[in-house]
């Protein structure tokens, strides 16, 4: 292809700008003016016959600024599709554009080349074809980018219009893994995927779509099954027991509370830094082995520290109905909007009231009217950073975290149902917790106080059971616990009251 060529002083007046595929910056405008003012114009702008420009958009707006009347151009003598093409071309090579903006420019630029005839159609015999034309690989090499990173980037253009439009001018248009991925999804969840990018419900790429995915699913109830350990529990209750990670729906569901950012923020780091360590959580086939072991369809079950809504949904699923409490009101509003979406649940099925677990206040005057309690409460000296509400037990120096704990079992004393150990009827109380290390004070062992507390109240130690863990501390923690002579922490204890 030819085009005759000349140098000449346009007027800035005269130049023509058309509509462009994106937005000047006023930084490299100023930049650019500042070098003109001192050596001069280097390379002229380049305009069609028809005084269009072409190529040279930041050094025409450098010369409006600078007020001059008149800008050296080459004028080459193309038509509209090469016009449009050249333009294309000098902002894929020159200009930074996220990738939104960029597969807009691919796909323009792949319509210009075929429209000039330059490029292999389909159907074409490339053997018998004499005049030289553009395979793909042309096409990528053409702006620097290898066949298969050219196609990814081309493939972003496939987002919905909408999508695109709501995206383009944020930092999430600068991921091209997670764009390309958005535009494999159907049009409503790449929709929603933005919405919950867009209005920050989601501060994250690997959130919004968990949550987009599962945003229509609902949590199916289990059936009853006949006794049977394996098929049921995997095998027998024993007093050491291991959980397993399941990625089953109960777990889709649970993480649906349990990985939002607000909630689950970061309490460590391994890998110096690189792998995050956030706040543990309630293993879901620990809470549906206990609920579904000591406790029967139907049953009321209350949790006083709902957390992040584990025990709430497993009940849920067990076909039992759940009344808990919780204090941050982050974690009540998420568990209250994944039950409603999720889960199924009639409000005689599920309540959380928004309030202090261990006072109960909603409770007094009332008795005898819960089946069953399984709770996880904070551990002591300040474990884990749940809420910076006072009123949190993580927030507790250990002897108001025991007085808490008092009021708790006080209370739980009136509201759980009397057990009758001739008849075979248990109404267990049911609560995962742990120790602490106070440095020169040794261990702080929470079975001792609960166990002291909760006899002071007339309730009886019926079972225990060891819970392994899996610590990702542990490989950080083994120079430190030989110095100290500690044994590395691998479990929690669930330890099970009744009230005769």
């Amino acid at each position: 292809m030819t085009a005759s060529m000349k140098v000449v002083d346009v007027p800035v007046d005269d130049v023509v700008v058309k509509l462009r595929l994106r937005q000047p910056c006023n930084d490299k405008v100023n930049e650019i003016a500042e070098s003109i003012s001192q050596i001069g114009l280097v390379n002229p702008i380049t305009i069609d016959k028809n005084n269009n420009l072409l190529c040279g958009y930041h050094r025409y707006l450098s010369y409006k600024q600078l007020g001059y009347n008149t800008i050296p151009s080459i004028i080459k003598d193309v038509n509209d599709n090469f016009s449009e093409l050249v333009e294309v071309d000098e902002n894929l090579k020159r200009n930074e554009l996220n990738h939104i903006e960029a597969a807009e420019h691919i796909v323009r630029r792949e319509e210009l080349l075929k429209d000039l005839g330059i490029v292999y159609k389909a159907g074409d015999n490339k053997s018998s074809i004499s005049e030289d034309k553009l395979t793909m690989k042309d096409i990528a090499e053409g702006i620097g980018l290898s066949k298969r990173s050219y196609q990814q980037r081309k493939q972003v253009a496939s987002l919905h219009p909408e999508v695109k439009d709501l995206l383009v001018g944020t930092t999430y248009a600068d991921n091209l893994v997670d764009l390309v991925r958005l535009s494999s999804e159907s049009d409503d969840i790449q929709k929603l995927v933005c919405k919950l990018l867009i209005t920050g419900k989601c501060k994250t790429w690997k959130m919004a779509f968990y949550n987009a995915k599962l945003n229509d699913f609902k949590l199916k109830r289990q059936s009853s099954l006949d006794f049977n350990c394996k098929d049921r529990w995997g095998g027998y209750a024993k007093s050491v027991m291991k959980f397993n990670r399941t990625d089953d729906d109960l777990k889709k569901v649970c993480d649906l509370v349990n990985h939002e950012e607000d909630l689950r923020v970061q309490k460590g780091s391994l890998r110096f830094g690189e792998t995050p360590i956030k706040l543990h959580q309630m293993n879901p086939q620990h809470a549906k082995f206990s609920i579904d072991y000591f406790t029967n369809e139907g049953d009321v079950i209350l949790d006083p520290f709902n957390g992040r809504g584990t025990t709430g949904i497993t009940s849920l699923h067990l076909n039992r109905r759940f009344i808990g409490y919780e204090i941050n009101p982050i974690s009540y509003k998420k568990t209250i909007e994944v039950v409603k979406n999720n889960c199924n649940a009639t409000e005689d099925e599920f309540k959380l009231i928004e309030g202090c677990g261990c006072e109960m206040k909603e409770f007094e005057g009332k008795s005898e009217f819960i089946d069953a309690v399984f709770s996880s409460p904070p551990y002591y000296l300040q474990a884990e950073p749940y809420s910076t509400d006072p009123r949190d037990l993580c927030n507790m120096n250990v002897e108001e975290f025991d007085n808490k704990i008092d009021v708790m079992f006080k209370n739980l004393s009136r509201v759980i149902k009397k057990s009758n150990y001739k008849e075979k009827v248990f109404h267990p109380i049911m609560m995962v917790i742990g120790t602490a290390r106070d440095a020169e004070n040794g261990i702080l062992d929470m079975q001792y106080s609960f166990q002291s507390l909760a006899k002071k109240h007339g309730l009886t130690l019926w079972d225990s059971m060891y819970v392994e863990l899996n610590n990702p501390f542990l490989v950080c923690s083994i120079q430190r616990n030989y110095e100290f002579r500690f044994t590395h922490k691998s479990h929690e204890t669930q330890l099970t009251w009744v009230k005769f």
